[in-house]
């Protein structure tokens, strides 16, 4: 708890110092109701008596102001708490995706011990930090109550019952805490198979709708999310039939609280306790017993095992995926000469094949060169080696006979701001067309003028014209006034972000499939406009349409992790190699007859 009380401090110090003072402020009203409601009793056989007089209705008047005061608290507090988890919830957020996002490289993302301790950080079920920093704060509200409840019985009655009373209220608490820190180790241990829950949940909601439907896959998703998620649960279901029999232990709290109060009744008048007395202890004891808080416990002890995990994802993804400590380096008008693997092999981690086996490619300057291969040859892989995201299992990858492994991260997120990049699984974010575009360079300013003829380029002016609120149309359907676009158009807007990010000052433009969901007519006219899009610029045309490239100056064939071929179209044809056997398969497809060199 203290913990999670210092983190509020430090990034919601207002509204939880608010938050102390009203919690100070409670304790206190709960000891003074207990204290006044007895003094309430002791005047009432005076005031029969005498009748209403100021000096014996003053007990009654302090009362229905603790009672005031009491009432509106509540609601004051939990708007300050919650207050208070908001802005922590957004600090978590932070913490959490600044160490995933912040490395240049990408390996750190497909690590299942990174991805378990994100998840632990990001707590399950409500038990996320936020609401933890709110349990924490009701939590201290109720031990400063039994605090305050314990003073008035010893002052009233016994110290001895005071001290059993709040021991065994405490000691309750305690044993509850570990109950719930064994279960949740057990969870802990079953991350993986929560995750695998999670992700079957959200295909069914989002990712995978239409499939759904078409192939009738709902019961059998159904089905498969209830599976994993049974699965992931029997630990801890094993855990809590382990603690039942403790956990129902700690409500001797109770018997405690209830041997006191008989104690107290049974020889009250042997310690010459006058009515209000009695009366003030019995509501100090009942006070007490109602702050045993259990759910408050629960949230704490969750929530503070997801603040270790969050203040130790930043070391654990530097541990296991140290960023590159090398030299710093002016990347500002690279490439300048040429990009360049040099004898390049690469595997992903837990693999044993490599997906480049010594490939060798150059890249000149201000030039187009285009790859082509089957899938699986390893062209995306060679995209994200040319981007730094990867360093090589062996060989180079140059800019300028610069080795991109010699390199600090922050040169090589230089070189990575450099690139301006279409690539197979790009982003369709739900914002305006404008900020989609945009984002492609987000620091840049571009005219209007510019962006309409990048548009132009693109091809996306046709589909910008439809737009009902143009460049300010929101691209969600689910927004109001939002549209979605086709696969092609939203190629087509992918396209136009990577050439707004090199009229930005990109140095590099990488389209890979930048024709995978366009028709034959789109595609022929960015056949048609490749040479436009790629003039003076240093790029890279990835596909395995031919009809895309053949137009290319340079095009190199991978196959089986290496250059095979390279050489203009014509000259591969006349080589009658990989290319060629390639081209006429695809070229059969659409020609029944004629020069498949045409």
């Amino acid at each position: 708890m203290p913990a999670l009380l210092r983190y509020g401090l430090r990034v919601a110090r207002a509204r939880v110092l608010v938050a102390l003072v009203l919690v100070a402020i409670r304790a206190g009203t709960v000891m003074g109701l207990s204290y006044t409601t007895g003094q309430v009793i002791g005047h009432l056989p005076a005031v029969l008596r005498q009748g209403a007089a100021v000096s014996t209705l003053w007990p009654l008047v302090v009362l229905a102001g603790l009672l005031l005061i009491n009432a509106c608290l509540p609601p004051v507090l939990s708007a300050v708490l919650w207050d208070a988890g908001s802005m922590t919830n957004e600090d978590v957020g932070d913490r959490i995706c600044w160490p995933l996002l912040a490395p240049t490289g990408v390996s750190h993302l497909n690590d299942p011990v990174v991805a378990d301790t994100r998840t632990q950080a990001r707590g399950r079920i409500g038990f996320a930090i936020g609401a933890g920093v709110r349990a924490a704060l009701g939590l201290l509200a109720t031990r400063l109550a039994a605090l305050g409840s314990a003073l008035l019985i010893g002052l009233l009655f016994s110290w001895w019952a005071a001290l059993a009373a709040i021991i065994s209220t405490l000691a309750a608490e305690w044993r509850l805490g570990r109950t719930i820190a064994e279960e949740f180790a057990v969870w802990h241990r079953s991350t993986g198979g929560h995750r695998r829950a999670d992700y079957v949940f959200e295909l069914g909601l989002r990712d995978a709708v239409k499939e759904l439907r078409v192939f009738g896959l709902g019961a059998h998703l159904v089905d498969r999310y209830v599976r994993e998620w049974t699965q992931a649960m029997v630990p801890q279901w094993t855990a809590r039939r382990r603690t039942t029999w403790p956990t129902l232990a700690t409500m001797t709290a109770h018997l405690a609280v209830l041997g006191t109060l008989i104690w107290m009744v049974a020889t009250a008048g042997s310690h010459g306790m006058a009515p209000s007395q009695v009366t003030s202890t019995i509501a100090a004891l009942l006070a007490m017993g109602m702050t045993f808080n259990p759910s408050g416990v629960a949230e704490v002890a969750r929530a503070c095992d997801a603040y270790q995990a969050m203040t130790g994802l930043d070391g654990l993804v530097a541990e296991r995926h140290p960023e590159p400590n090398g030299v710093p380096a002016d990347t500002a008008a690279w490439p300048g000469h040429s990009i360049r693997f040099d004898n390049v092999s690469f595997r992903y981690p837990g693999s044993d094949a490599d997906v480049l086996s010594g490939l060798d490619l150059e890249i000149p300057a201000g030039q187009s060169v285009a790859l082509v291969g089957v899938n699986g040859a390893g062209k995306s892989t060679l995209v994200k080696l040319l981007a730094g995201c990867y360093r090589p299992t062996a060989g180079r990858v140059l800019v300028d006979e610069v080795d991109l492994a010699s390199l600090d991260s922050e040169t090589i997120g230089g070189w990575q701001r450099r690139i301006a990049a279409i690539v197979q699984d790009f982003l369709r974010f739900p914002f305006s067309a404008l900020d989609n575009v945009r984002l492609g360079a987000s620091h840049a300013v571009v005219g209007d003028e510019a962006l309409a003829e990048i548009s132009d380029t693109s091809g996306f002016t046709e589909v910008h014209r439809k737009l009902p609120d143009g460049w300010d149309t929101i691209l969600d359907r689910s927004f109001d006034g939002g549209v979605d676009l086709s696969g092609g158009e939203w190629q087509r807007l992918a396209l136009t972000r990577a050439l707004f990010a090199v009229e930005a000052g990109a140095g590099v433009l990488i389209l890979d499939e930048p024709a995978a969901a366009l028709d034959s007519r789109a595609e022929a006219e960015m056949v048609d406009r490749y040479i436009e899009l790629t003039a003076g610029v240093t790029s890279l045309m990835i596909s395995h349409r031919f009809s895309v490239v053949r137009g290319a100056r340079m095009i190199c064939v991978l196959d089986e992790g290496r250059i095979v071929e390279q050489g203009s179209h014509d000259d591969l044809m006349d080589l009658d190699g990989h290319y060629a056997r390639m081209f006429r398969t695809q070229a059969d497809r659409y020609l029944q007859t004629g020069d498949t060199r045409a």
